[in-house]
């Protein structure tokens, strides 16, 4: 932690800016005091640019002060309802820093010296990476809202990145602001890394550690590398509660960390939307999300994955892959694409056949509706037919 004076300096007089505008404002830390999930002190979008949190021009009793006033706060956010209603979970700030706790021991091989983070604080990943692990860490933050605002100007010559899938497809068009860092770790959580991930692997400049987990359980399991196969690890504070050793099923854990439930209880366990194999006492290879998997032709297909295969393969466009009934009580599944030029729905379909799973139906639409992390919230009503 730098001895450095705070933004606003020993005299009470207003210390000169931490970096030029350029959309990029650095906000007090106080106005994080309130809570960093909904109705966080901390904008989304100010003006329409992002913002950065100085953590490093604080001393070691001022951000012990302000870390001290987080962690005893309670945080409400609401889960996706990409697979049922949403639902409200509150969090205590003690949860959140005991999850950015477990980023910040995953990052500290890589030596990042400041945090660039793409997820918005008023989800809880993003109350985690974008405000409680900067917090813990004394690292500057900048929060890049988009593809709509320019890059922070970071002076770091390493950097971790609190990443979600879009991340990766805003860097591609950025490849002067990448190549100016020394090292770049990505921190991604999400199970599903698109197709443009592949342009930074670079095992002299970059790594990787995804996080997998939900609202109601923070992250539960971590791996490294770029490999879309490989095992995750429970993180050493979670435990399995399902399935047992060789058996597949949905991923069930308990531990510490668990979202309490509506009537202020602590859960002893929690099922994830997620379908895994348990290799061990601790790994597991994940085979997608139970919402998302249909089986065609036999084959089981993680729409996910088919969605994020399709966005590479139609530039431009916006794709998401949805499960619908099928005839005669099979699985099949509908594909939504927006934008992306001169487009048919049989050309789609075609693209979707190369995959080795043809859809019921291709739907051309006008806009696919998401959420600040990228999940589409709904789907677009089918027109009568």
């Amino acid at each position: 932690m730098s001895g450095r004076e705070g933004p606003e300096g020993r005299d009470g007089a207003a210390a000169a800016p931490a970096i030029p505008a350029q959309g990029y404002p650095a906000l007090p830390l106080d106005a994080l005091r309130e809570r960093p999930g909904i109705g966080a002190g901390a904008p989304e979008r100010p003006a329409g640019g992002g913002w950065h949190l100085p953590w490093d021009r604080l001393t070691g009793a001022e951000a012990a002060r302000i870390r001290a006033t987080l962690r005893s706060g309670e945080y409400p956010f609401d889960t996706s309802g990409v697979t049922g209603e949403p639902v409200r979970c509150v969090l205590s700030g003690e949860l959140l820093q005991a999850d950015a706790a477990h980023s910040a021991r995953l990052l500290a091989p890589h030596a990042p010296e400041a945090v660039v983070s793409f997820v918005p604080p008023r989800h809880a990943y993003g109350a985690s990476a974008t405000v409680m692990l900067p917090a813990l860490t004394g690292l500057p933050v900048w929060f890049w809202p988009g593809s709509d605002c320019p890059p922070p100007p970071v002076e770091a010559r390493r950097i971790a990145v609190a990443a979600i899938p879009r991340t990766f497809r805003i860097l591609a068009r950025h490849p002067r602001w990448t190549a100016s860092f020394e090292h770049i770790v990505f921190l991604h959580g999400s199970a599903e890394l698109p197709p443009e991930a592949r342009m930074f692997q670079d095992p002299s400049r970059t790594a990787l550690i995804e996080l997998l987990g939900s609202t109601e359980t923070g992250a539960v399991a971590h791996r490294s590398g770029w490999d879309p196969h490989g095992a995750w690890t429970l993180l050493d504070d979670v435990a399995f509660a399902a399935p047992g050793v060789g058996a597949e099923g949905p991923l069930t854990v308990a531990g510490p960390r668990l979202a309490p439930l509506p009537d202020g209880r602590r859960p002893e366990h929690h099922e994830m939307d997620d379908l895994v194999r348990r290799l061990g006492d601790r790994l597991f290879l994940r085979r997608g999300r139970r919402a998302h998997l249909v089986r065609v032709n036999g084959a089981r297909r993680d729409l996910g994955a088919i969605a994020a295969r399709l966005r590479a393969a139609l530039p431009g466009a916006d794709v998401a892959c949805v499960r619908v009934p099928g005839p005669q009580r099979a699985e099949a599944y509908d594909v939504l694409v927006a934008g992306g030029g001169p487009l048919t729905a049989e050309g789609v379909r075609a693209a979707a056949r190369g995959l080795g799973a043809e859809p019921r139906q291709v739907r051309l639409v006008d806009r696919i509706p998401r959420g600040p992390l990228g999940k589409p919230l709904a789907v677009p009503p089918e027109p009568p037919g």
